[in-house]
């Protein structure tokens, strides 16, 4: 980062000459936003067009498509266009429109990576019975490993994360009271912080073990949903071996199908992501470096490779390396920058609106949100914040455990134990101490009186402490 940029960021820390200061930091955070996101944006778009050259699913996916048929539209008139600042306000409402339904068809296939989860879990745990291999497990010396395993790093969170993983696959053998009791204690955390942080928790839970279907869930995607509609219906415990390798082989083809349709819409949310940031930036930059000059030549060839269904233009890699290293120092400012934009933001509210710069920082806020590390992230969200009491602790957790309850009754003991493991592995750590965690291990191992689940739980467990 430039010296006078280093400089300017200690001024506005320490609040001196606010009215220079302001609109020299925002003029140089817009400019360097402006790059990154046009470069993010050839990164995407190039390995997208690679994709899409190889067939396979994505051709399969109409309603991805149909949306990149728009995202190319948007970027004609928007990027490749003399007229692009014009257009612009056009083009991002567009693209939020587009952002809300790459977000809802994703959270139907995130619903159905769930619903999958769950279904691997049960049949791993009855694999061995059917197949009559064999796995050995001596109890006592597989829960000495597994102790050994979650303790032989002194970080307290690669500690906690290891007890996350191991609770998600160890035999459950637990009472759906004891089960209700974790979920009572985990929100008891929650008390006194913000409401938003209660309901994400709960409708992460809730997803988790599938009780909540998203709109969509069903319709979207067909052949990935009659998958799961066929294990509904399976009978678990007395499948044979042809029907139990039928469905293993199905499962599988239809999970890579699944995590290819993941990919791609993830793809397509960071060229979404990247194009509303650059649209978001273009009235006020005043960048022309080399590098941006690159990008914008190689978005429009890319952009004619689609549109013509012909090869990735040779040009556009032998100008790869103009923009070479360019993200790598661009995003070290971008995070120098961000740094200090919410305190910015909450404290001189008064002396951007003297400057006139109201509609500059708003854009910088939601161009901060766009180059999060969470993708779908809401960009409207609600700031208030209204506090989560014991009223509203208690009855998010009645809700909660009366739809647990619900989804209990309705399913077999097997479909209930690989819920309760999958919320397991998506709760905060509550043992209260080392010798708790050591006889929830010997207690879930020495109840378990299933054989094939007992090999399963050995075999998967055994694979991820020797992937360490």
């Amino acid at each position: 980062m430039k010296a006078e940029y280093k400089k300017i960021i200690k001024e506005i820390k320490r609040r001196n000459n606010l009215e220079y200061n302001l609109p020299e930091y925002g003029n140089a955070y817009i400019d360097s936003v402006y790059e990154y996101n046009f470069i993010r944006l050839v990164l995407n778009y190039y390995t997208l067009k690679e994709v899409f050259d190889e067939g396979g699913t994505i051709m399969q996916d109409k309603p991805l498509i149909d949306t990149l048929e728009d995202i190319h539209t948007i970027i004609f008139e928007s990027v490749m266009s003399e007229d692009g600042v014009e257009n612009s306000v056009d083009c991002i409402k567009r693209l939020a429109d587009i952002r809300k339904e790459l977000t809802d068809r994703m959270v139907v296939l995130t619903s159905y990576t769930d619903a999958l989860q769950i279904y691997e879990y049960v049949l791993n745990r009855v694999e061995f019975g059917i197949t009559g291999e064999k796995y050995d497990v001596d109890i006592d010396a597989f829960s000495e490993r597994i102790f050994k395993y979650i303790f032989n790093d002194n970080d307290k969170m690669v500690i906690n994360s290891k007890i996350q993983m191991v609770t998600a696959q160890l035999p459950v053998r637990m009472t759906k009271s004891k089960f209700y009791d974790y979920i009572n204690a985990t929100l008891n955390i929650y008390k006194g912080s913000d409401k938003t942080s209660v309901d994400s928790f709960i409708d992460m839970v809730k997803s988790t073990s599938v009780i909540d279907k998203p709109k969509g869930y069903g319709k979207l995607y067909p052949e990935i949903y009659r998958m799961i509609a066929q294990l509904d219906e399976t009978d678990f415990k007395n499948l044979n071996l042809d029907a139990f390798k039928f469905i293993m082989e199905q499962f599988s083809l239809t999970s890579v199908h699944l995590t290819d349709m993941v990919s791609n819409h993830l793809i397509l949310m960071e060229i979404v992501n990247a194009l509303y940031s650059i649209l978001l930036a273009m009235p006020y930059q005043q960048n022309n470096g080399e590098a941006l000059k690159a990008a914008c030549s190689m978005t429009g060839s890319l952009h004619d490779a689609f549109i013509s269904g012909g090869d990735i233009p040779e040009e556009v890699d032998l100008q790869f390396e103009k923009i070479e290293g360019v993200q790598e120092y661009l995003s070290e400012d971008i995070l120098q920058f961000e740094s200090v934009l919410n305190d910015v933001i909450e404290e001189s509210s008064d002396e951007i609106s003297w400057i006139m710069a109201d509609e500059l920082f708003k854009r910088l806020d939601k161009i901060s949100k766009l180059m999060s590390n969470s993708l779908f992230i809401e960009l409207n969200e609600d700031k208030r914040v209204e506090e989560a009491d014991d009223i509203y602790i208690r009855n998010k957790c009645d809700e909660l455990i009366k739809a647990f309850g619900e989804f209990f009754e309705n399913h077999s003991k097997e479909i209930n134990r690989a819920v309760m493991g999958a919320v397991f592995s998506n709760m905060p750590v509550l043992f209260n101490s080392v010798q708790e965690i050591k006889d929830y291990i010997d207690h879930s191992l020495s109840k378990c009186g299933n054989e094939s689940e007992l090999m399963a739980c050995g075999k998967i467990i055994d694979e991820m402490m020797s992937e360490e």
